[in-house]
């Protein structure tokens, strides 16, 4: 933080103050009316101090539901995983798959040319996202669902300890890993910071899961 911006509340206030009026009682009546100001112009700072950037973002949320973790901005996702802090991730889309004829899987001599070719549902997707299976994205994935921009990751531990309140899922099927945070004050804080036009869904994600197992 700038040194600019760091007000010595108590150190200006003995300035403004004239010398006959320096009593203790005084001056400490006068702190008390000057703690709303100094606790709005630390917040107001702070807000201003942190965008919708990725790694602002995250800090923010860590700032405020993970305090006694240590954010680093340069650490990898799989770290963020490991030291269970909130992270960021991009959203997971459907790619576009070429269909082959049975025989363009081998060559002439039988040698397997390209992977059996499985197909799984929609629904699966997230489920298997190092693509084995292979989903077959339809038209209708690009035309009537609608893909959040990104996906926010919360420890498994910030939920068990009751930091962070989820809502039971109606979705008896469970096509969906996403969950939904019942915190208004998370909601808001995630609303506020992040950029304008941009969707997010929120996932849970437990410690000892390996990165390579969710991407």
């Amino acid at each position: 933080m700038n040194k600019y911006t760091v007000l010595k509340w108590e150190k200006l206030l003995l300035w403004l103050i004239p010398p006959i009026l320096r009593k203790k009682t005084h001056v400490d009546w006068l702190n008390l009316l000057l703690t709303p100001l100094n606790t709005l112009y630390g917040e107001i700072l702070y807000k201003m101090q942190h965008t919708g950037q990725v790694i602002y973002l995250e800090k923010v949320l860590n700032d405020a539901y993970n305090p006694t973790k240590n954010y680093n901005p340069n650490l990898s996702t799989e770290q963020k995983r490991s030291d269970e802090l909130i992270y960021i991730d991009e959203s997971v889309k459907p790619t576009l798959e070429y269909v082959y004829l049975h025989k363009e899987y081998y060559e002439p001599d039988g040698t397997l040319l390209i992977p059996k070719l499985e197909v799984y549902k929609h629904y699966e997707y997230n489920k298997n996202r190092n693509n084995k299976p292979v989903y077959l994205a339809h038209r209708k994935d690009y035309t009537q669902i609608n893909y959040a921009n990104f996906r926010v990751f919360i420890p498994e531990s910030l939920i068990a300890n009751g930091t962070i309140i989820i809502q039971p899922s109606n979705d008896k099927l469970q096509q969906t890993e996403a969950i939904i945070v019942a915190n208004i004050d998370f909601q808001n804080l995630l609303n506020f910071y992040k950029l304008a036009g941009k969707s997010y869904e929120l996932y849970s994600y437990h410690q000892k899961i390996k990165l390579k197992e969710e991407i």
